[in-house]
């Protein structure tokens, strides 16, 4: 999910949002707290569905698996060139991400990190010293050697990686040692920033330096690996499951496709090592539909976890169990054929394809297998259990029924069934686990996104919950007992969990907001369901689930400099000290001049930024169009709601909508949905917003914000610059890119999600509806999605698109960046393409710096820089991670990137 405060996007005390809740949209909270933002679908509101991912050809369509490490190889080609500017990149944090208690979900202040997708710990696990291993889906593996003290010593441990994106970690359980480890690159969670990986990396130095497993890059390239399984009996017996990622997010979502070449997804295994990898289990998956806006292919058939089982007796075997989106549950047989066990809701149906997904854990008991299942369709999640897997599959499945398994949730509150039903709240594709400690078949932990309307009610979010009666009933983990000044907690959208051996059941727990620690000892906290108000079943609920809850829960994430950014802003007057910039579920930072360090001042997920060098006054946005503005500098009970116009249209908007500064007239800004919008009052009277619209203490008793639309009213053609009053071609979505040079009357340059380039030279004038466009893209451009428009500051009328997408999709209209140049006098525009050398990667972002003439250029490895002759690498000190966004102070020629895992970068002006 995308939310705030803690791993998955936060707030304080009980909020609720008007598009979630069907409130009035004069009152998007229902608590006076701070903002939080569910982690909805990606780009249109319907797909959680991760994003192209990256070959690259030139002058071929696509390359072939044999003659590249996917996207990272172009970028590499490129960086072997060198750039001898005698530059390098400075990371300038967030390495400890302080979080003030007003922006938490419970009041207590907190640190996080960036979404944590893998946790490993090695049986080298003691109170004087416990090595665990985090991956990070955008900022790479995360070592330390003591892992349940305070403050763990977190250090990047990616050396010989070339992708900071990761999906799954696994030590070899046959080398007790805990020298052996393998990460799997690429995120498999369905979002839509869910970046695609290069294949199995192997350790054997306990993960301090990896090297890739040279068979896994056919099975994986372009592709998640979800999961990892070794045989217990053989350490060269391997299988990995992939599942579908992709490259070519931004800051700005839009389209996506998976690259013509990517492997097939399913369940692959060596016996060799990982010199080679088979493919050998696989179900039908959806295919790319080149025409729509995002490729149409969603998780169908991703192999999401795999578990071995020896199995008991004298001629035992090696089984696996795996699970598979969308389909359920499967095994291996002795023969070396598979076999479905359970049958998810889903049924492998095309149409479920977005949301089904199963996840499982094995618990043996003796001679008796045990297995606790969560499973998903269409429907709210359920919990089922088998206690004695070792039958035929017959006797557990029949047909589509599943025959042999015990439901244990049920839709019904107040009954012990209730506690695991929609356990993860309606996106399970995302965010999902089921984990049992070794030895503890009657306990069962459950991970999934947070029960919002329940948050101080019946429960404390139920973010994870946990059974000690063998999945009849759950408790809640989410928050601890401590009351000082209130309890720590967890935040939403879990994705990994990892038992701390020796310690019962005490667990690192991985979010979007980083990784918690439980104490492992528990207390009873359901005396304070007196004090929330409730009767009924919700009553009995909340004793229920507050009855057993940690005695402590520890954020253990300083030093996890992993937040993946999806943008900033800088302010021209104060570009070193005056920066803020949105995250993935850890709402929007900012830079604190005073202490040099950086906290969240708002929570929720946190989308495009924008700074008045005029007056300071700054905006920020959740997801959707969803903004925010303050008055007060980047004061956390400052901010202000100004998104009921926006909200009301019904326009299309990307996930994370484009948001600028006008940086010459004080207080306008604006806004892409299917219009621009403008508002040349900061989106209303301070007077009225600071009463009425605070997001802490507004009374929404008016409608907030004073938005409107550019080229027309609302409703009208000629300012919708997706629809038909523009033409038939590259039509539909919705602006996804907006810019304007420093000159009061400089033109406004605006990009569509399907490749519709505009400049309006009057979009200053009072009457908004007279705000005028012409289209000045031709049919020889790319009809892909323009993920950055830089204007030249010397000619305003002069600008460097770029596009992201493949040229394989689009190959009689290839290109990646251009040159255009528009005449006023013709109405028409020359373009030039640049993108000779860069090879076919998408393009994530895009920055010019006029007095030095270089273009630079974000991509999912780094970034790239254009002088004249060619293109060059720019990416000294900055790991191979993908660049959200790019932003070039003119004045002071420094340039900044947001990078979705490592944090923020400074590059010092030449």
């Amino acid at each position: 999910m995308k939310k705030q405060g803690h791993a998955a996007a936060a707030c304080a005390a009980g909020l609720v949002m008007a598009l979630t809740t069907g409130m009035a949209l004069s009152a998007p909270i229902n608590f006076n707290q701070t903002w939080y933002a569910q982690h909805g679908p990606e780009d249109d509101f319907a797909a959680r569905a991760g994003w192209d991912a990256g070959n690259q050809a030139a002058p071929q369509a696509f390359v072939a698996a044999t003659q590249k490490l996917t996207a990272a190889r172009a970028f590499e080609s490129i960086a072997a060139l060198g750039f001898d500017s005698g530059r390098s990149w400075t990371p300038i944090g967030p390495t400890v991400g302080n979080v003030p208690g007003p922006v938490t979900y419970t009041g207590a202040p907190s640190v996080v990190s960036g979404r944590v997708t893998s946790l490993a710990v090695s049986n080298v696990c003691g109170k004087s010293s416990c090595v665990a291993l985090l991956g990070a889906a955008g900022g790479g593996v995360w070592k330390t050697s003591n892992a349940l003290a305070n403050a763990p010593d977190w250090h990047p441990v990616s050396a010989g990686l070339d992708t900071n994106s990761i999906g799954s970690l696994l030590y070899d359980p046959n080398d007790r040692s805990g020298s052996t480890v393998y990460a799997g690159t690429g995120e498999p969670n369905g979002s839509s920033d869910s970046e695609a990986g290069l294949g199995l990396y192997k350790s054997t130095d306990g993960g301090e330096h990896w090297s890739l497993a040279p068979g896994s890059f056919d099975a994986a390239h372009d592709r998640a690996i979800a999961t990892i399984a070794v045989d217990p009996a053989n350490s060269r017996h391997l299988w990995i499951g992939t599942a579908v990622a992709r490259h070519g997010s931004s800051a700005v979502n839009g389209g996506r496709f998976t690259p013509p070449d990517a492997p097939t997804i399913g369940l692959y295994e060596s016996i060799d090592g990982g010199l080679h990898f088979s493919l050998v289990f696989s179900v039908d998956s959806d295919t790319v539909d080149p025409t729509s806006p995002n490729g149409s292919d969603f998780f169908r058939g991703g192999v999401s976890k795999i578990v071995p089982y020896r199995q008991p007796g004298k001629d035992s075997f090696t089984q696996i169990y795996f699970s598979v989106f969308d389909y359920g549950l499967y095994r291996s047989t002795r023969g070396h054929q598979f076999e479905q066990v359970f049958v998810g809701a889903g049924a492998g149906a095309v149409e479920a394809s977005l949301d089904a997904r199963t996840e499982f854990a094995l618990a043996p008991m003796g001679d008796k297998l045990r297995i606790y299942l969560g499973d998903v369709g269409s429907a709210p999640a359920d919990f089922y259990r088998t206690d004695n897997a070792n039958v035929t599959a017959a006797s557990l499945r029949t047909g589509g029924t599943n025959r042999g398994w015990i439901k244990l949730s049920n839709s019904t509150p107040g009954t012990s069934g209730f506690s695991s039903y929609d356990f993860c709240q309606g996106q399970c594709s995302y965010d999902m686990f089921v984990a049992t400690p070794p030895g503890r078949p009657d306990t069962v932990w459950l991970g999934g996104s947070m029960q919002y309307e329940e948050l101080f009610g019946p429960s404390n979010g139920r973010a994870v919950v946990r059974s000690t009666n063998a999945g009849r009933s759950f408790t809640d983990m989410t928050n601890d007992i401590v009351q000082d000044p209130a309890p720590n907690g967890m935040h939403p959208d879990q994705h990994a969990l990892a038992f701390l051996p020796g310690f019962g059941d005490a667990a690192l727990i991985g979010s979007d907001g980083g990784v918690v620690r439980t104490s492992g000892a528990y207390a009873n906290g359901n005396s304070d369901c007196a004090s929330r108000g409730l009767k009924g079943a919700d009553l009995v609920d909340c004793q229920n689930w507050l009855s057993v809850i940690p005695t402590r829960i520890a954020a253990i994430n300083a030093g996890l400099n992993t937040l993946q950014f999806q943008g900033l802003a800088v302010n021209e007057r104060d570009p070193r000290n005056d920066i803020i910039g949105g995250t993935q579920d850890n709402g929007t930072w900012a830079f604190d001049r005073k202490t040099h360090s950086w906290f969240e001042s708002v929570g929720g997920d946190g989308g495009l930024a924008a700074i008045s060098s005029q007056t300071g006054i700054r905006m920020h946005t959740y997801f959707s169009p969803a903004p925010d503005v303050n008055f007060n500098g980047n004061d956390v009970l400052s901010w202000d709601w100004t998104g009921d116009p926006l909200q009301a249209s019904g326009e299309g908007a990307s996930f994370y909508v484009p948001l600028i500064a006008d940086q010459k007239l004080a207080g306008t800004f604006f806004i892409g949905l299917q219009h621009v919008w403008r508002t040349t009052d900061n989106g209303g009277p301070k007077a009225d917003l600071d009463t009425h619209c605070n997001e802490y203490f507004g009374d929404f008793t008016i409608t907030c914000g004073d938005w409107v639309p550019l080229g027309g009213a609302l409703g009208s053609t000629a300012g919708d610059l997706t629809g038909p009053a523009y033409g038939t071609d590259k039509s539909g979505s919705y602006v996804v890119s907006i810019s304007r040079a420093r000159p009061e009357n400089a033109p406004l340059w605006v990009g569509t999600r399907r490749g519709r380039l505009f400049i309006s030279t009057n979009a200053h004038a009072p009457d908004p509806g007279s705000v005028t466009y012409r289209r000045i893209d031709t049919a020889a451009q790319p009809t892909r999605f323009i993920s950055g428009i830089a204007i030249d500051a010397d000619n305003p009328l002069r600008a460097f698109v770029s596009f992201s997408g493949y040229d394989a999709y689009t190959p009689t209209t290839p290109g990646h960046v251009f040159e255009v140049t528009y005449d006023p006098k013709t109405g028409t525009a020359k373009w030039k393409d640049l993108s000779a050398g860069i090879g076919d990667q998408p393009i994530l972002g895009i920055a010019y710096d006029a007095e030095s003439r270089h273009l630079y250029v974000a991509t999912d490895f780094g970034v790239l820089i254009h002088g004249g002759a060619g293109w060059l690498s720019a990416a000294r000190g900055i790991p191979p991670v993908a660049v959200y966004q790019l932003v070039l102070d003119q004045g002071s020629h420094l340039l900044y990137a947001a990078t979705h895992g490592r944090g923020i970068y400074r590059l010092e002006g030449d």
